[in-house]
């Protein structure tokens, strides 16, 4: 998880002898994270993570914990357990108020290309609360969730951004992070 993640670049910077460094990175990566963990919401949207679009695969390992940690209520998949195979059916019992896509290995021209070719013209799909409101998300899943790294705090902050814009619209995130694809 996040926790873990500060502890390996502490570990890092030591055996590379830049511990002062290492020391300050973690405690920037720290105060970024307090920062959107701290804030408190009226409501957390339901949120659903998905790793693959042809077939469905949850968004599973540290990704639970990255949606929650933005102040997401993370549906479907679980803290720490793998990606799995998943079924539209699961996607429409859950009802999420927010999808957020993130292909492995994606940015988000290729997601929003793949999202296109797959699930744009999906009947059921095209039925489900968070498309007809607006509310489906592709992420940058290459660069800040498909590997644990410092990276994943700009993950947590683009999560954030997306379902509280109203309390993180100001925050500086890298150009071309995400974009609302439906």
């Amino acid at each position: 998880g996040v926790d873990e993640i500060l502890v390996s670049i502490r570990d890092i910077s030591k055996m590379i002898g830049k511990e002062k460094e290492g020391n300050e990175l973690v405690d920037s990566l720290s105060a970024k994270l307090k920062f959107v963990k701290n804030k408190t919401f009226e409501k957390r949207p339901k949120v659903v993570a998905i790793e693959w679009v042809d077939p469905f695969f949850t968004s599973g390992h540290w990704i639970p914990e990255m949606v929650e940690a933005a102040g997401g209520d993370n549906l479907i998949s679980t803290e720490k357990m793998p990606s799995r195979k998943m079924k539209l059916e699961e996607i429409k019992e859950a009802n999420p108020d927010i999808i957020v896509v993130m292909p492995c290995g994606f940015d988000v021209k290729r997601t929003v290309n793949e999202y296109k070719k797959a699930l744009a013209g999906n009947p059921e799909w095209n039925e489900l609360k968070a498309v007809k409101e607006n509310n489906v998300y592709a992420v940058d899943a290459n660069s800040y969730f498909s590997k644990p790294s410092l990276r994943t705090i700009t993950g947590i902050e683009i999560l954030a951004s997306i379902f509280h814009p109203d309390v993180f619209g100001d925050l500086q995130l890298p150009e071309d992070s995400f974009r609302k694809i439906g």
